[in-house]
C-alpha cells in the first residue's frame, strides 16, 4: 500500500511536469538566419502578459543566457502574422539578439506552441524568416544597438584635421 501511493504521488508529478514543456523541440534552424540557440517548443502562446506567461518567458530566455527584467511593455511585439514565414520587427537587429515566435494551430508548424531564439544578427538584419507557416506572433526582447557619434565627436575630429592641415602647410612656408 505503501508503495503504491508513492509509485501513484511520482506519476502525477511526472504528467504535471511534463505539461509545461510542448511535445515537440526546437531547432536552431528554425529561423533564417540559423539562431545560436534556442528554448522550446512551449505548450500555448507564452507571447503575453499574464503573470505566470511572463515567469514562464523570464525562465526560457534564461537558459538562452539573457536575464530579462520581465517588464512586457519594454519589448517589441509583432502580432497578427496569420501564418507568415517572414517577420519585419520595427527596430533593426544587430549583434546578438533574443526573440521569440509563437505558432499557432495552423498547418506546417509545431501546433500551438512558443519558442525562444538567440541568434547573431551581425551587422544588421532586417527580415527574420522562419521555417514554419503558421506564425501567429513574435517578440523582440533585446538587441545590440550600435553606439551613434554625437555631433561633438565629428567637430573634435575636424579641428584636429584642420590643425594638422595648418601644421603641413606651415611646414612647406619654412
Amino acid at each position: 500500500m505503501k508503495c503504491s501511493r508513492s509509485f501513484l504521488a511520482g506519476a502525477a508529478a511526472l504528467c504535471l511536469a511534463a505539461s509545461a514543456q510542448a511535445q515537440t523541440v526546437c531547432s536552431v534552424t528554425d529561423i533564417t538566419p540559423t539562431a545560436q540557440a534556442c528554448a522550446g517548443f512551449y505548450n500555448g502562446n507564452l507571447l503575453n502578459g499574464s503573470p505566470a506567461d511572463l515567469t514562464a518567458q523570464t525562465s526560457a530566455l534564461a537558459l538562452l543566457g539573457f536575464a530579462w527584467d520581465g517588464n512586457f511593455n519594454g519589448v517589441e511585439k509583432v502580432e497578427g502574422l496569420n501564418g507568415s514565414q517572414t517577420v519585419d520587427f520595427t527596430t533593426l537587429l544587430q549583434g546578438i539578439s533574443y526573440v521569440a515566435f509563437h505558432f499557432g494551430n495552423g498547418q506546417g508548424g509545431p501546433g500551438n506552441a512558443t519558442a525562444f531564439y538567440r541568434l547573431d544578427a551581425g551587422a544588421g538584419v532586417d527580415v527574420l524568416t522562419l521555417a514554419y507557416n503558421a506564425s501567429s506572433n513574435a517578440v523582440l526582447y533585446s538587441t545590440q544597438v550600435t553606439a551613434v557619434p554625437e555631433p561633438q565627436t565629428y567637430a573634435l575630429m575636424l579641428a584636429g584635421l584642420g590643425v594638422m592641415g595648418f601644421m603641413a602647410s606651415r611646414r612647406r612656408q619654412a
